[in-house]
């Protein structure tokens, strides 16, 4: 018998993703559950709690995504190798938003 997965970000990570128009911050508060706040840019000073999935793709590479409370989903494609995250958003209103951004790990 294999021992479980180990979940593809460790729980008290937290990353940036810094885009051309505004940075999100991503704290992973358990296997579950995330914060994210925008911390520059375009709707700076929101922030939610939500559930979210992650599932490695392959080795250093991660799909994450999540629904905010507010309706909006969002799918990050997340490249630790390379360090880049490919987003698509889907705001509650308005048209599909496409990202590149570059990922940056804090200390947690």
């Amino acid at each position: 018998m294999s021992s479980p997965a180990a979940p593809p970000i460790r729980v008290g990570r937290v990353l940036e993703i810094r885009f051309p128009t505004f940075t999100p911050r991503i704290t992973f508060r358990s296997e579950r559950e995330l914060t994210v706040e925008i911390t520059a840019g375009d709707n700076r000073g929101f922030s939610d709690t939500v559930e979210y999935e992650a599932v490695s793709v392959r080795q250093g590479l991660v799909l994450l995504s999540w629904q905010e409370h507010i309706g909006s989903t969002v799918v990050h494609v997340l490249d630790l190798d390379s360090g880049n995250a490919y987003t698509a958003v889907t705001p509650a209103e308005g048209a599909l938003m496409r990202l590149t951004g570059r990922i940056d790990w804090l200390e947690s």
